[in-house]
């Protein structure tokens, strides 16, 4: 099987010798080259994208070459955006808008210091959010929910002859289009868990799920784990693990550089772990959690710190509310040594003035590639606000969101526009 880079190369020479003895011509005008049609579109919004492959046959053939797809995520690298996920009506809608600091005095509809109208430190922003799409979704919990390099996972239940089944989604948000995956080569009434990541090496999008228990002593032990590379057609591969441990029920997970990390106990040891998968060898490791001050039930949401994994949280706890007096971030340094290094920011007196006054926590989104860490409102909100704290000016950003006003809202920092349709071919 060809790898995309084999493809990407492949298309270098299908584009010169088109070039040589091709054109593309605009309303039956001046011809132009095919390799300056492809710098233009590279340029282009993802929904202008779409609307051209259904120009010409061959614009289209040129639009869905593997070089023009990498070189327009290559471009939408340099400006990342910000990704809503608005459930509302059994339905979940798909936004997005630009990141702060991609913002220049052009961009933003309203930009106004508000040093002198609030006891606090903060500069204020007003931002449309841009529809891309909308899919069913009637599962109870919407936390199943991740944005991994342009595509959206989602965990979802669907009913089938009157019987309600656990199905996992990916979505494309550039072009429209949505995959449920096959169901996992299993004959146990179990549970599955799912995690989504990307491989940056050969450009592969893969899924990774394993079967638990429901039932008896064994609580959540993950079992019999499994493998789906996106767009290869390829079905479900068993892979082993020699790690025996035990799945949190919350949903908390990253992906970075290829690597997938979600939290687990180590049923040997009983001991607290961060279980690590290698997405390319697919193989499985694991660094310990030596966070004691948290909670047994529940561990604070894993980051992307600059390319190393991180933990972001106030007194054990994920979300963050007004009475919150601190933010901890934990950083892993070392894992063959299981180092971590810790940074509490203690927030300024002021903190609990931006909810308002009302009963409601703050999600932690991320960290920018600044190192600003950014939350969201975690219930439904009017307005709906996204914060930009940094830690060391000790200054608030607070970005609104028009259109996303009283629904419940996930926010994913970094979104790409990814324009390949090979990644949504049925499985």
């Amino acid at each position: 099987m060809k790898t995309e880079r084999q493809n990407v190369t492949e298309d270098l020479v299908v584009v010169t010798e088109r070039n040589k003895r091709a054109k593309t011509s605009i309303n039956g005008g001046e011809s132009i080259p095919v390799d300056l049609t492809v710098e233009i579109c590279s340029r282009l919004p993802a929904k202008s994208i779409s609307r051209f492959r259904c120009v010409s046959k061959l614009r289209g053939s040129i639009l869905r070459l593997p070089y023009f797809t990498e070189l327009f995520l290559t471009r939408s690298l340099a400006r990342p955006q910000l990704l809503f996920a608005c459930r509302k009506d059994n339905h979940v809608f798909v936004f997005s808008s630009l990141q702060p600091q991609n913002l220049d005095d052009n961009n933003a509809s309203i930009k106004i210091p508000t040093l002198m109208l609030f006891p606090y430190p903060y500069t204020s922003s007003l931002l449309a959010a841009n529809y891309h799409m909308k899919i069913p979704y009637s599962a109870y919990s919407f936390e199943r929910c991740r944005s991994v390099r342009g595509l959206i996972f989602l965990g979802d239940e669907r009913s089938l002859n009157g019987v309600e089944h656990k199905v996992s989604v990916i979505c494309n948000p550039s072009t429209g289009k949505s995959l449920t995956l096959p169901k996992l080569k299993t004959r146990k009434r179990i549970g599955v868990r799912s995690y989504f990541g990307y491989e940056p090496i050969e450009k592969q999008y893969k899924i990774l799920s394993m079967t638990w228990g429901i039932y008896g002593t064994r609580g959540m032990d993950s079992e019999e784990h499994q493998v789906l590379t996106l767009g290869t057609r390829e079905p479900w591969r068993m892979i082993e693990c020699w790690i025996p441990h035990s799945v949190y029920y919350t949903y908390n997970n990253v992906c970075i550089n290829g690597v997938l990390y979600y939290p687990a106990v180590n049923t040997s040891s009983k001991g607290f772990i961060i279980v690590s998968f290698d997405f390319r060898s697919e193989t499985f490791r694991f660094v310990e959690d030596t966070d004691t001050s948290i909670s047994s039930c529940y561990r604070p949401p894993l980051i992307n710190y600059s390319g190393k994994l991180g933990s972001l949280g106030s007194a054990g706890f994920g979300d963050i509310g007004a009475s919150c007096t601190s933010i901890t971030l934990r950083v892993l340094e070392d894992a063959e040594k299981h180092e971590w290094s810790e940074h509490i920011y203690v927030l300024p007196a002021w903190w609990k003035n931006i909810f308002g006054g009302g009963y409601t926590y703050l999600r932690v989104v991320g960290v920018t590639r600044t190192n600003e860490i950014v939350l969201s409102f975690v219930f439904p909100s009017t307005p709906f606000y996204v914060f930009y704290y940094n830690t060391e000016r000790n200054a608030i950003r607070r970005v609104e969101i028009q259109g996303l006003e009283g629904h419940s809202v996930y926010t994913f920092l970094d979104h790409v526009e990814n324009v390949n349709m090979k990644l949504m071919d049925g499985l």
